[in-house]
Protein backbone atom coordinates (compact mmCIF):
# COMPACT_ATOMS: atom_id res chain seq x y z
CA UNK A 1 0.00 0.00 0.00
CA UNK A 2 1.15 3.58 -0.84
CA UNK A 3 1.56 5.85 1.56
CA UNK A 4 -0.42 9.16 1.40
CA UNK A 5 1.81 12.08 0.73
CA UNK A 6 2.16 14.42 3.90
CA UNK A 7 0.27 17.82 3.32
CA UNK A 8 2.83 20.61 2.16
CA UNK A 9 4.43 22.92 4.28
CA UNK A 10 4.11 25.79 1.91
CA UNK A 11 2.94 25.98 -1.65
CA UNK A 12 5.87 27.15 -4.00
CA UNK A 13 5.82 30.42 -5.50
CA UNK A 14 5.80 30.23 -9.20
CA UNK A 15 5.19 33.76 -10.15
CA UNK A 16 5.07 37.23 -9.13
CA UNK A 17 2.61 40.20 -10.13
CA UNK A 18 4.58 42.78 -11.93
CA UNK A 19 4.35 46.81 -10.92
CA UNK A 20 1.57 47.14 -13.43
CA UNK A 21 -1.47 45.10 -10.79
CA UNK A 22 -3.37 42.93 -12.14
CA UNK A 23 -0.51 41.50 -14.89
CA UNK A 24 1.60 38.90 -14.16
CA UNK A 25 5.01 37.65 -14.84
CA UNK A 26 5.34 33.57 -15.36
CA UNK A 27 8.80 31.96 -14.34
CA UNK A 28 11.13 30.64 -16.96
CA UNK A 29 10.76 27.18 -16.08
CA UNK A 30 7.57 27.03 -15.01
CA UNK A 31 5.98 26.72 -18.75
CA UNK A 32 1.99 25.68 -19.09
CA UNK A 33 1.83 24.46 -15.58
CA UNK A 34 3.31 27.54 -14.15
CA UNK A 35 1.04 30.01 -16.02
CA UNK A 36 -1.99 27.71 -15.13
CA UNK A 37 -0.98 27.86 -11.35
CA UNK A 38 -0.13 31.54 -11.60
CA UNK A 39 -3.41 32.05 -12.66
CA UNK A 40 -5.37 30.30 -10.31
CA UNK A 41 -3.12 31.92 -7.64
CA UNK A 42 -4.03 35.30 -9.17
CA UNK A 43 -8.08 35.11 -9.53
CA UNK A 44 -8.35 32.79 -6.40
CA UNK A 45 -6.86 35.77 -4.81
CA UNK A 46 -9.11 38.08 -6.40
CA UNK A 47 -12.44 36.01 -4.99
CA UNK A 48 -10.88 36.18 -1.98
CA UNK A 49 -10.50 39.75 -1.13
CA UNK A 50 -13.70 40.48 -3.23
CA UNK A 51 -12.15 42.24 -5.71
CA UNK A 52 -14.35 39.70 -7.91
CA UNK A 53 -17.27 40.18 -6.00
CA UNK A 54 -19.66 37.01 -5.25
CA UNK A 55 -21.86 36.62 -8.35
CA UNK A 56 -19.60 38.33 -11.37
CA UNK A 57 -19.18 36.27 -14.08
CA UNK A 58 -16.16 34.31 -14.73
CA UNK A 59 -15.37 33.64 -18.47
CA UNK A 60 -12.19 33.59 -20.80
CA UNK A 61 -13.13 37.21 -22.15
CA UNK A 62 -12.15 38.79 -18.80
CA UNK A 63 -9.31 36.62 -17.59
CA UNK A 64 -7.64 37.23 -20.71
CA UNK A 65 -8.58 41.28 -21.45
CA UNK A 66 -8.57 41.94 -17.14
CA UNK A 67 -5.72 39.79 -16.01
CA UNK A 68 -3.53 39.62 -19.15
CA UNK A 69 -3.95 35.59 -19.34
CA UNK A 70 -4.09 33.17 -22.03
CA UNK A 71 -7.15 31.31 -23.02
CA UNK A 72 -5.55 28.26 -22.34
CA UNK A 73 -4.13 28.99 -18.45
CA UNK A 74 -7.96 31.31 -18.17
CA UNK A 75 -9.95 28.07 -18.83
CA UNK A 76 -8.09 25.52 -17.03
CA UNK A 77 -7.97 28.40 -13.93
CA UNK A 78 -11.83 28.58 -13.97
CA UNK A 79 -12.04 24.71 -14.06
CA UNK A 80 -9.83 24.31 -11.11
CA UNK A 81 -11.44 27.21 -9.14
CA UNK A 82 -15.13 25.16 -9.61
CA UNK A 83 -13.24 22.27 -7.82
CA UNK A 84 -11.68 24.11 -4.85
CA UNK A 85 -15.69 25.85 -5.06
CA UNK A 86 -14.83 29.10 -5.14
CA UNK A 87 -16.64 28.87 -8.29
CA UNK A 88 -20.00 27.81 -9.51
CA UNK A 89 -21.17 26.70 -12.81
CA UNK A 90 -24.88 27.78 -13.78
CA UNK A 91 -25.66 26.63 -17.21
CA UNK A 92 -29.37 28.33 -17.44
CA UNK A 93 -27.58 31.36 -16.53
CA UNK A 94 -24.95 30.86 -19.30
CA UNK A 95 -21.58 30.23 -17.53
CA UNK A 96 -19.27 30.44 -14.38
CA UNK A 97 -19.96 32.60 -11.64
CA UNK A 98 -17.38 33.51 -8.62
CA UNK A 99 -19.78 31.54 -5.57
CA UNK A 100 -22.18 33.40 -3.48
CA UNK A 101 -21.63 34.96 -0.09
CA UNK A 102 -25.27 35.18 1.44
CA UNK A 103 -26.66 34.06 4.47
CA UNK A 104 -27.00 30.81 4.02
CA UNK A 105 -23.44 30.26 2.61
CA UNK A 106 -21.94 32.34 5.24
CA UNK A 107 -23.34 30.13 8.03
CA UNK A 108 -22.13 26.63 6.18
CA UNK A 109 -18.49 28.48 6.00
CA UNK A 110 -18.88 29.15 9.93
CA UNK A 111 -20.59 25.96 10.92
CA UNK A 112 -17.52 23.91 9.22
CA UNK A 113 -15.18 26.42 10.52
CA UNK A 114 -16.31 25.41 13.69
CA UNK A 115 -15.85 21.92 13.29
CA UNK A 116 -12.61 21.86 11.26
CA UNK A 117 -10.80 23.66 14.52
CA UNK A 118 -12.96 22.21 17.35
CA UNK A 119 -11.34 18.54 16.16
CA UNK A 120 -8.29 20.48 15.87
CA UNK A 121 -8.14 21.03 18.89
CA UNK A 122 -8.84 17.53 19.74
CA UNK A 123 -6.12 16.17 17.78
CA UNK A 124 -3.22 18.42 16.90
CA UNK A 125 0.18 16.52 18.34
CA UNK A 126 1.68 18.38 20.77
CA UNK A 127 4.93 16.75 20.12
CA UNK A 128 5.34 18.04 16.41
CA UNK A 129 9.00 19.15 16.36
CA UNK A 130 9.28 22.92 15.08
CA UNK A 131 5.41 23.29 16.36
CA UNK A 132 5.45 26.30 18.58
CA UNK A 133 8.80 27.97 16.71
CA UNK A 134 6.73 27.41 13.07
CA UNK A 135 3.50 29.44 14.94
CA UNK A 136 5.83 32.12 16.81
CA UNK A 137 7.33 33.00 13.15
CA UNK A 138 4.27 32.90 11.33
CA UNK A 139 2.26 35.01 14.45
CA UNK A 140 5.52 37.32 13.58
CA UNK A 141 4.23 37.94 9.85
CA UNK A 142 0.85 38.06 11.06
CA UNK A 143 1.62 40.92 13.42
CA UNK A 144 3.26 43.11 10.50
CA UNK A 145 0.31 42.38 8.02
CA UNK A 146 -2.10 43.40 11.20
CA UNK A 147 -0.31 46.87 11.35
CA UNK A 148 -0.21 47.20 7.47
CA UNK A 149 -4.14 46.81 7.45
CA UNK A 150 -3.48 44.46 4.51
CA UNK A 151 -6.63 42.11 5.06
CA UNK A 152 -5.49 39.85 2.08
CA UNK A 153 -2.24 39.46 3.82
CA UNK A 154 -3.54 38.98 7.06
CA UNK A 155 -5.97 36.49 6.20
CA UNK A 156 -3.18 34.68 4.00
CA UNK A 157 -1.12 34.40 7.25
CA UNK A 158 -3.92 33.42 9.44
CA UNK A 159 -4.75 30.47 7.02
CA UNK A 160 -0.86 29.43 7.21
CA UNK A 161 -0.98 29.60 10.80
CA UNK A 162 -4.11 27.30 11.33
CA UNK A 163 -3.07 24.92 8.30
CA UNK A 164 0.58 24.62 10.34
CA UNK A 165 -1.73 23.04 13.47
CA UNK A 166 -3.55 21.14 11.19
CA UNK A 167 -0.61 19.86 9.31
CA UNK A 168 0.20 18.04 12.91
CA UNK A 169 -2.51 15.58 12.73
CA UNK A 170 -0.65 13.96 10.10
CA UNK A 171 -4.70 13.32 8.53
CA UNK A 172 -4.75 14.08 4.90
CA UNK A 173 -7.92 14.02 3.92
CA UNK A 174 -9.13 15.83 7.28
CA UNK A 175 -6.31 18.38 6.35
CA UNK A 176 -7.53 18.76 2.77
CA UNK A 177 -10.77 19.86 4.32
CA UNK A 178 -9.38 22.51 6.45
CA UNK A 179 -7.18 23.82 3.63
CA UNK A 180 -10.75 24.32 1.68
CA UNK A 181 -13.11 25.13 4.66
CA UNK A 182 -9.82 28.39 5.43
CA UNK A 183 -9.98 29.25 1.67
CA UNK A 184 -14.05 30.20 2.35
CA UNK A 185 -12.99 31.44 5.89
CA UNK A 186 -10.47 33.80 4.27
CA UNK A 187 -13.48 35.55 2.13
CA UNK A 188 -15.61 35.51 4.82
CA UNK A 189 -12.65 37.13 6.98
CA UNK A 190 -12.43 40.19 4.39
CA UNK A 191 -15.80 40.94 4.22
CA UNK A 192 -16.04 41.54 8.06
CA UNK A 193 -12.68 43.50 7.76
CA UNK A 194 -14.39 46.04 5.08
CA UNK A 195 -17.62 45.76 7.10
CA UNK A 196 -15.69 46.89 10.43
CA UNK A 197 -13.41 49.80 8.78
CA UNK A 198 -17.21 51.59 8.37
CA UNK A 199 -17.49 51.89 12.43
CA UNK A 200 -14.39 53.85 14.42
CA UNK A 201 -12.42 51.78 16.21
CA UNK A 202 -14.13 48.56 15.86
CA UNK A 203 -11.94 47.32 13.29
CA UNK A 204 -8.69 47.94 15.86
CA UNK A 205 -10.93 46.36 18.49
CA UNK A 206 -11.08 43.09 16.45
CA UNK A 207 -7.56 43.15 15.58
CA UNK A 208 -6.27 43.39 18.83
CA UNK A 209 -8.73 40.19 19.93
CA UNK A 210 -7.18 38.18 17.12
CA UNK A 211 -3.60 38.76 17.89
CA UNK A 212 -4.77 37.83 21.48
CA UNK A 213 -6.11 34.93 20.94
CA UNK A 214 -3.31 33.76 18.84
CA UNK A 215 -1.42 34.36 21.21
CA UNK A 216 -3.56 32.00 23.95
CA UNK A 217 -3.33 29.23 21.35
CA UNK A 218 0.42 29.45 20.53
CA UNK A 219 0.46 29.24 24.36
CA UNK A 220 -1.47 26.10 24.79
CA UNK A 221 0.47 24.60 22.73
CA UNK A 222 3.75 25.43 24.19
CA UNK A 223 2.39 24.20 27.72
CA UNK A 224 1.11 21.41 26.04
CA UNK A 225 -1.85 22.15 27.80
CA UNK A 226 -5.45 20.04 26.06
CA UNK A 227 -7.66 21.84 28.64
CA UNK A 228 -6.65 25.31 27.20
CA UNK A 229 -6.95 24.26 23.48
CA UNK A 230 -10.16 22.66 23.79
CA UNK A 231 -11.27 26.03 24.91
CA UNK A 232 -9.41 28.57 22.89
CA UNK A 233 -9.11 26.94 19.57
CA UNK A 234 -12.96 26.22 19.03
CA UNK A 235 -14.03 30.18 20.77
CA UNK A 236 -11.49 31.63 18.48
CA UNK A 237 -13.35 30.12 15.65
CA UNK A 238 -16.63 31.22 16.95
CA UNK A 239 -15.32 34.81 16.84
CA UNK A 240 -15.95 35.22 13.52
CA UNK A 241 -19.78 34.43 14.40
CA UNK A 242 -19.82 37.23 17.35
CA UNK A 243 -17.92 39.95 15.24
CA UNK A 244 -21.02 39.28 12.22
CA UNK A 245 -23.36 39.31 14.88
CA UNK A 246 -21.66 42.25 16.37
CA UNK A 247 -22.35 43.87 12.98
CA UNK A 248 -25.93 43.10 12.47
CA UNK A 249 -26.47 44.63 15.34
CA UNK A 250 -25.32 47.94 14.49
CA UNK A 251 -27.11 47.95 11.53
CA UNK A 252 -24.74 49.44 9.24
CA UNK A 253 -25.91 49.64 5.47
CA UNK A 254 -24.92 46.53 3.54
CA UNK A 255 -21.95 46.65 1.52
CA UNK A 256 -22.62 47.01 -2.42
CA UNK A 257 -20.75 45.21 -5.47
CA UNK A 258 -18.77 48.75 -6.04
CA UNK A 259 -17.74 48.33 -2.06
CA UNK A 260 -16.83 44.90 -2.10
CA UNK A 261 -14.55 45.25 -5.20
CA UNK A 262 -13.09 49.04 -3.52
CA UNK A 263 -9.22 47.45 -2.52
CA UNK A 264 -8.95 48.22 0.82
CA UNK A 265 -5.11 47.97 1.84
Amino acid sequence: MKKSKAPPTQRKTRASRSSAGDSIVVAKSGGKASQTETAVDLIRSKIIDLSLAPGTKLDEPLLVKKFKLGRTPAREAINRLVAEGLASIFPNRGGTFVRGLDVAEIGEVLMAYQLVETVLAQLLRFDDPGLVSDLERIQARYVGQVRAKSFLGITSVNEEFHLRMHRSIGNGFFYEFALSTHRHVRRLLVLLYKMETREKDLLETELKINLAEHEGIIDAIRRSDRIALNGVLPEHARQAQTRLQKILSRNLPPLSVGQLADATK
